[in-house]
């Protein structure tokens, strides 16, 4: 089995794109899960349909009016890939002999990647052929997709990338283990392998509760879960869902808290995040995400005030008075504008020092500056030199990897935030 490092010299093709689904190869896959499903007593709850929606691709459409409270969705128990189904099984006697601090993120892609394998003789065949080939985020491309990643997002991306690798590489020896086990397995434990199903742990998990007594949390293995047909459904953050399993019912349910009409597209909210999360994560961005906020460091901060022109007197303890107080902490400009923080903290630098004056009006509202004019000079270079960073997509394009796709995501989300900074300004 040929190490990761040989592996990841090895340039990825053009043809990594997600190039949009035609409606034959949609309904194709559509029919054929269902009809699997269906088998194994899966029963939609309301009549959904696919669609090319635009702006969105594929989607779920509803034939039937919905009302909040309505169940959109239910998934029966074993129709869920799970921790605990995969421990239970001839894999999972391996995973616990060679690699017992697998992650539950592992323990799942480590049974996608022998399903994956195994072909039609699989019993979760129909739902491995629905999944993309690809994922439009960094974990997928891997190192060498860093070169093309401006700045903003550059430490995030890095982070996912390496958290794949050093998934790798814990559990390679467990990988060996399971080519001589399985001849099936030969060649099809590589880590190109790993990433794709790695990302599809990461882009179509959900999460369910663990009434295991000795649940760990967080790091629990048992709260994952992979829900065949779920992944047909789009992400909002204009819709809100309740999603849970329903251990009376035995079922993962997601029911709707809006009203939908007929022939509108149904939606789920994979929760709060904004829009770098869901291009991290997920691979797409939306528009009108109330989410959205661009965060500044202590750094972002000295800078601006060393290129405004204004004294430096003081300001090492008026830098320490911000530290001590955590006021860098949620210094952010969202759709609303400056965060109180980063707001008190422009007043502070633009202002005489006073310790104890900052201190007694700190828990309430700092007052005006006397100059309001250095304040909003402050803040406007502040946000102009942000919005300077965020504007910078240039990236190189050296490699044979097609990356259309992600350069596209990554301007509208730049394009996006650049737009909050601009209004923030006015």
């Amino acid at each position: 089995m040929l190490g990761r490092t040989y592996r990841q010299r090895k340039k990825r093709k053009s043809n990594v794109t997600n190039f949009p689904e035609t409606c034959k190869e949609m309904n194709a896959n559509f029919n054929l899960i269902s009809k699997w499903m269906i088998e194994k007593n899966f029963k939609a709850s309301k009549t959904l349909t696919p669609k090319i929606f635009p702006g969105y691709g594929r989607g779920l459409m509803t034939k039937q009016v919905i009302q909040s409270g309505d169940v959109i969705l239910a998934i029966p128990e074993n129709l869920l890939i799970t921790c605990k189904l995969v421990l239970q099984s001839e894999l999972g006697n391996l995973i616990k002999q060679h690699c017992p601090t697998a992650t539950g993120h592992e323990i799942l892609s480590l049974f996608l990647m022998r399903e994956k394998a195994k072909g039609k003789a699989s019993e979760w065949h129909p739902y491995i052929q629905t999944l993309p080939e690809s994922y439009n985020i960094p974990a997928f491309y891997g190192r060498q997709c860093l070169s093309i990643i401006p700045a903003f997002l550059r430490l995030q991306s890095s982070k996912q990338v390496k958290m794949v690798e050093n998934s790798f590489d814990g559990i390679e020896k467990l990988l060996k283990v399971l080519e001589d086990s399985f001849p099936y397995l030969h060649g099809n434990m590589d880590f190109q392998t790993f990433q794709w199903a790695w990302c599809t742990v990461n882009t179509r998990c959900v999460f369910i509760d663990c009434y295991r007594k000795d649940c760990m949390g967080t790091l629990c293995k048992f709260h994952l879960a992979l829900a065949p047909f779920l992944d047909l459904l789009n992400h909002s953050v204009e819709v809100q869902v309740q999603a849970g399993f329903n251990r009376k019912n035995k079922q993962y349910e997601i029911i709707s808290l809006c009203n939908y009409k007929k022939y509108s597209q149904v939606f789920i909210n994979y929760g709060s995040h904004d829009n770098t999360s869901l291009l991290i994560e997920y691979g797409f961005v939306v528009s009108n995400n109330c989410n959205d906020s661009i965060s500044f460091s202590i750094d972002d901060v000295i800078l601006a005030y060393q290129q405004s022109g204004l004294s430096l007197k003081s300001i090492n303890r008026k830098l320490q008075f911000i530290e001590e107080n955590n006021l860098i902490r949620n210094s952010v400009c969202s759709c609303d504008g400056l965060s109180w923080n980063l707001n008190t903290i422009l007043k502070i630098l633009t202002s005489d020092y006073n310790p104890k004056l900052w201190k007694t009006q700190i828990c309430d509202h700092l007052k005006p500056t006397k100059d309001e004019d250095q304040f909003l000079r402050l803040q406007k270079l502040l946000l102009s030199l942000k919005l300077k960073e965020l504007s910078d997509t240039t990236v190189k394009d050296e490699c044979l990897c097609d990356y259309s796709s992600l350069k596209q995501q990554i301007y509208q989300l730049s394009s996006i935030l650049c737009s909050i900074l601009i209004n923030a300004m006015k």
